[in-house]
């Protein structure tokens, strides 16, 4: 792994030559001044270009089109890859909805198989599957934050639920049809996810004859909500899965960076730390599309999307299902207040300011997946139909966003160490993370106008990292730190952010993972 500071686009990343693999717990990086590397959210299959020439547009350059589809197996197998460019970088045309007739089973991250099947029933005609029409919307729904709802409302769920668990396994409607798209889509990103979430609730609405019903969000991203939601911990109800941390239910705090071990520490500095990691996520270190998408909502490498989903995983089962593991996660109910608020993140994102906007770049408005709606019927439906929650009918409970402001503050040491004595990366790396790696970094400018820092984003990169995909990792990121560092507590401007990877097998075999 390399790690540098550049002037640059967004994702336009150049980089010296290094690696390391397997991260185990954090990396310390010392250096003078630094605040990050410089990215304009400028750029077309990896090259900078001009907003002149491109009437402003942004790309979603530097996304590898095969890591939006592949993981586990599934719809996107290697099979349905034909035609995915393999360039790491490229673009490419639209990314097309999967062949259901060549569904692949699905691994675990050991590389043995799933025992079930998690590919969808095939419909009479796989020739002419129609393109999803999105109904009128008479009246926009309100998901709940899940610390909120009533009792009448957990009744209704709990009612839905149960009549979605009760049809035939094999029913498309079906409780485990519906995980089953989790397992078999995967790691297929944002607007996969805001498809699957609005089927999903329409279902269940369906099912009970209430087409108003909307789903819950899990609002962990407050200190109100950072609690395992009640609603879900009757063991009498359809909402309940026993396949949980029995030692996270309230009142127990999450902790969005939670590896596999409970972090030592107050309920208020795991407060602190939350909104912390949600402020560096959300603000610091997303300010343009680009670094975004792949950050709170695609990422499964990354805090907090991971990390929840690590805390409520069984820690008895070998790979922490349901909630722990890809294959199994959408067979916990909590799975779906998860990713509401997954989703919810981006649509808080977009009114943040600044760069922040959706991609509109055609290819990827055009990339299409394949659901069964509530009326069984399989239709295709494309990224460009979901970008805006009101057309789809729903949008979010307007609750407090405490991290919107919780910038953290430097932490006080008596003395700071002289980057002088610290050795530069070139002398570091390469290196396998086994242990605390310090270093120092050169900033290639540290004197730029508010004109150069509207225009370009200043980030500390690590390239060619390597590490194996099928095991939990997590590190984190300190900059201008000291040996006094404390690791448990990250309410301090000199954390800048977390890896995190969530075990899971890539169909092509290659399970060995490389980002920067």
């Amino acid at each position: 792994m390399a790690s540098n500071f550049l002037l640059t686009s967004c994702t336009t990343i150049s980089s010296s030559q290094s690696n390391f693999s397997q991260p185990p717990s954090k990396i310390f990086v010392r250096t003078k001044q630094i605040d990050n590397f410089k990215v304009n959210c400028k750029i077309k299959n990896g090259n900078t270009i001009n907003d002149d020439d491109n009437e402003g547009k942004s790309f979603p350059g530097k996304l590898d089109r095969r890591n939006v589809l592949l993981c586990l197996g599934g719809l996107y197998g290697a099979s349905n890859l034909i035609g995915v460019s393999n360039e790491p970088f490229a673009l490419g045309a639209p990314v097309p909805p999967p062949d259901f007739s060549t569904c692949s089973t699905a691994s675990l991250p050991d590389g043995s198989q799933v025992p079930f099947s998690c590919c969808p029933p095939l419909p009479k005609d796989l020739t002419n599957i129609p393109t999803y029409k999105l109904p009128n919307v008479s009246k926009v729904k309100i998901r709940p934050a899940a610390h909120n709802v009533t009792q009448e409302y957990i009744t209704k769920y709990n009612t839905a639920i149960q009549k979605m668990k009760s049809l035939d396994k094999d029913d498309p409607l079906s409780f485990i049809q519906q995980a089953n798209i989790h397992c078999a889509y995967c790691n297929s990103g944002y607007k996969e996810l805001g498809w699957y979430l609005y089927f999903f609730e329409r279902i269940l609405g369906s099912l009970i004859g209430d087409d108003t019903f909307a789903l819950p969000f899990w609002n962990y991203d407050s200190q109100v909500g950072m609690q395992f939601p009640s609603l879900y911990n009757d063991v009498n109800s359809s909402l309940y899965d026993p396949n949980r941390n029995q030692n996270h239910f309230t009142p127990n705090v999450i902790d969005l960076g939670f590896t596999t071990i409970d972090l030592d520490a107050s309920d208020q500095q795991k407060i602190n730390n939350n909104l912390t990691m949600m402020y560096r996520q959300m603000l610091t270190n997303a300010p343009c599309p680009q670094l975004f998408f792949g950050n709170p909502i695609r990422g499964r490498r990354n805090v907090p999307h991971n990390s929840v989903h690590r805390w409520v995983g069984n820690p008895n089962n070998k790979f922490r299902e349901n909630m722990g593991t890809f294959y199994s996660a959408a067979r916990d109910p909590i799975f779906y207040a998860h990713h509401a608020n997954v989703d919810r993140m981006w649509t808080i994102w977009k009114t943040l300011g600044g760069k922040r906007r959706d991609f509109n770049d055609k290819d990827w408005l055009d990339s299409a997946f394949l659901f069964y709606d509530e009326n069984r019927t399989l239709v295709k439906v494309t990224v460009q139909d979901c970008i805006n929650n009101e057309k789809l009918g729903y949008k979010y409970e307007n609750v407090p966003i405490p991290w919107k402001n919780y910038k953290p503050v430097p932490r006080k040491q008596k003395v700071k160490k002289n980057p002088k004595n610290v050795k530069p990366s070139t002398e570091i790396f390469p290196s396998t993370l086994k242990r605390t790696l310090s270093f120092s970094i050169k900033r290639p400018n540290i004197s730029r106008t508010q004109q150069e820092k509207d225009i370009e984003e200043e980030l500390l990169v690590f390239n060619n990292m390597t590490f194996d995909e099928t095991e939990y990792i997590r590190f984190d990121v300190f900059i201008n730190e000291d040996e006094g560092v404390k690791a448990k507590v990250l309410d301090r401007t000199e954390y800048v952010g977390s890896f995190a990877n969530l075990p899971h097998v890539h169909a092509a075999g290659n399970n060995t993972g490389s980002i920067t």
